[in-house]
């Protein structure tokens, strides 16, 4: 386990023989499992999630940066609220995409400690190393392979 601040962890555990990276708020108890192939999609957004950040900071007037990365899970940073949100989504009835309480919301500075300390997580779990997005399999060029992947379209 490794500590994002005073409230918030990383940590991985193994469940069903994969390993799944958790983030937990140990106060509220908030939190977001991310599975390997999912976890190798979220570490390609970080470039995105920098920059909607620094147009944050630069105090932009519409930052809304909403970005899939498997599953029902996305990422987002919006201007108001000074966060990296992690969160899971669901198809609702009236058929928009919503969101769930399965997520968490990192505060700036936990989101630059996630970022220091992914070498070291990824040092102590060589299985997040050999992980890589499904859309990067070789079948993945295929449309309908895309269409019936749970991973790339899960709605």
């Amino acid at each position: 386990m490794y500590k994002l601040s005073d409230t918030c962890v990383i940590e991985t555990r193994n469940e069903q023989d994969e390993v799944v990276v958790i983030i937990r708020d140990i106060i509220y108890g908030s939190f977001v499992e991310i599975p390997p192939t999912r976890w190798a999609s979220f570490l390609l957004l970080q470039d995105n999630i920098d920059s909607a950040i620094k147009r944050l900071r630069e105090k932009e007037d519409c930052v809304k940066y909403f970005e899939h990365f498997g599953g029902g899970c996305y990422a987002s940073v919006t201007t108001g609220s000074w966060c990296v949100d992690i969160r899971q989504f669901y198809f609702s009835n009236d058929g928009e995409i919503k969101a769930t309480k399965h997520g968490i919301a990192l505060r700036l500075p936990e989101w630059t400690a996630l970022q220091n300390l992914l070498p070291l997580l990824m040092s102590f779990t060589p299985e997040l190393l050999m992980a890589y997005p499904c859309s990067l399999r070789k079948d993945h060029k295929y449309p309908h392979v895309v269409s019936n992947c749970r991973e790339c379209t899960p709605f």
